[in-house]
Order: C-alpha cells, then structure tokens, then sequence
C-alpha cells in the first residue's frame, strides 16, 4: 500500500531533532554568537580580521536529525576574514588564525584542530560537553567578484575553492518554499544514508548530505516538484540507481562543470566547477547504485502489498527496524 505524507511525517518527527530539544543546544550557540558580536565589534587590530559570521549547514537549512551515537549534533559557522589580500595562499596562517581568535573567546575551551598527515587542518570543532553540540568553524576569505562570493579552505586538509554561502542558504530557503516537503525528503534520504553507511568517511568518500540535497534540488527543477514524500524518495532511488547517472549543474551557479575523473559528478549549487562528490571512487559508488536499486525495488514492492503491517515490514528494511507511521 502507499503511504500517505501523514503517514511518513510521523517517522520523520521520530528522527529530526525535536523543537523541545533544541533549546539547550540553542543557548550554546546564542552564547557564542554574543561572544562573536563583541568581539567582532570591538576588535581594534590590524591585518587579519573576522568582519561577520553566519550559521550555515543543517540547522540553518532545517534538515537535522536527532543525534545519534555517530552523529552527533553539530552545526557550521561561517567565519568572514579580512584585512590580508594574500591570505587564501597561506591556509596555515589563515587556520593559526582562526585557533588564535576562538581561543580568545573561548579560553576554557578545548579547540580542536584535527590535521592530516601531510600536517594540513581538516577542520577545526568546538565541543560542549555537556550538550555534545560540535560547532564545525568555517573560516571563508571574501572576494571581490562575483559578489557574495568567498575563497573557502576544503574541508579534509589542503586546497580551496570558490563558493557563495550566502547564495546557498538562499538557494536552500528557495527550495523549502517552493516545496513544503522538501525538509521531510532530505531528512529521511540523510537517516538512509547513515543507516545503510554510505556517508563520506575520514578514509573514503561516501554520498554525503551535502549531494543528498543537491540531487534533490534538481529533481524538483527538472522533473517538477514533488511535494508526495513517498513518491520523491522513490523517484531519488531511481535515479541514483539508473544507469546514466548525468552530470548535475545548476544553470543559476556560475562557472561550467570542468574535466573531471571521479563516477559522477554533482556540482555545488553555487558554483559549477565545485564536485560535492571528489573524493568518491567507483568502487562506493557502486555500493551506493546497489543500495539505491534495493531501496527503488522495495519501496515499489512495498506499494503493490495491501496490508499495512507488511507494507511498513518492507519499508524497516531501507530505513531501520525503527520505522514505523503510528
């Protein structure tokens, strides 16, 4: 049998993190925006400096899930930084930086700068401990053309590229408004993914949440909108499992899609020549086609079934033995 958007809601409040919930978390990151604010406005240095910030990642796009013992919460904090025309050609001075201030703000806090073992930082967390909130810092160098766009160092240790964060939360509320489901899609997409372990690792790369949202973006721009849950993660496994995967590319993003050696290709929706999916091989990529034809299978068997109980049984095989619609 189908199920109904009513239905598929029920499980989605069962693995987003709850409004009840996100307060303790919510004070967290209001004391660091204070402590940013003041520190922005009465920062009288020369050279280097933070001149705003922004919340970014799944909080700001409302795609989180509750926390789990491999996923923490964690949320991204954009940090503006100016006052060095040469800086995006010195990544370790950028990041000593950004240790420096965070340090100076948060003296009592552990800021952990995980590196690589050429020496290259990988990203740089605060963690609350009591909370386990994980704030992911963000450092970004604006640029002078295109407008709204910045040099942002990339995450994993070593090079940069070009992209607008500022166009993408846009780009994001855009689709959330033109789609009132497009939360409740993305947010079950991501729990399948770490379900099923298909998400990118420290060792090897993997379909991450970023390239869950962008496919889902460009489904709705190019195959209509799809406001039925059912049948939008569906129509995901379907095209991620069929055998002509395209190159995705946002005709709004600057730039084109440049030669490239990886399966597949998803472009940032800011910026053409961004590859979400780099570092993945042919040999997850083939894992992650395995499962989405398992899911795009089951879920049409699933339809075809008239009892309910039975119907849910096939749907606990690609979301978890969790899974339920009551």
């Amino acid at each position: 049998m189908k199920l109904d958007n009513n239905q598929l809601f029920h499980f989605v409040d069962k693995i987003k993190l709850q409004s009840e919930n996100m307060q303790k978390y919510r004070d967290q990151i209001d004391n660091l925006k204070s402590k940013l604010e003041d520190k922005i406005k009465n920062d009288t240095s020369t050279g280097l400096k933070v001149t705003k910030f922004l919340l970014a990642g799944s909080w700001k796009k409302r795609t989180i899930l509750k926390a789990s013992g491999d996923n923490p919460i964690d949320i991204d904090l954009v940090l503006f930084v100016a006052g060095d025309n040469n800086i995006q050609n010195d990544l370790e001075k950028l990041h000593d930086y950004i240790v420096k201030y965070l340090k100076e703000i948060y003296p009592q806090k552990d800021i952990n700068r995980d590196v690589d073992a050429k020496g290259n930082t990988k990203s740089i967390k605060i963690r609350f401990s009591g909370s386990g909130l994980e704030v992911d810092i963000v450092p970004v160098v604006p640029i002078a053309s295109p407008a709204k766009y910045v040099w942002q160092p990339q995450r994993g240790g070593g090079g940069k590229y070009i992209t607008s964060v500022e166009n993408h939360l846009d780009f994001s509320l855009a689709k959330r408004q033109i789609n009132p489901s497009y939360t409740a899609i993305v947010r079950m997409l991501k729990y399948w993914k770490n379900y099923k372990e298909l998400k990118p690792t420290d060792s090897e790369g993997g379909i991450s949440s970023f390239s869950i949202e962008l496919i889902v973006a460009y489904l709705d721009e190019n195959q209509g909108v799809e406001t039925n849950i059912e049948e939008a993660i569906i129509r995901f496994f379907q095209f991620v499992s069929g055998p002509n995967f395209p190159n995705i590319k946002f005709g709004h993003a600057i730039n084109s899609i440049p030669y490239y050696t990886t399966p597949i290709y998803i472009a940032d929706d800011t910026n053409n020549e961004n590859n979400a999916e780099k570092k993945i091989d042919q040999s997850k990529w083939d894992e992650i086609v395995e499962e989405a034809e398992k899911a795009f299978d089951t879920l049409n068997y699933a339809q075809s079934i008239k009892a309910e109980g039975a119907t849910i049984e096939e749907w606990k095989t690609i979301f978890s033995p969790t899974f339920n619609t009551k």
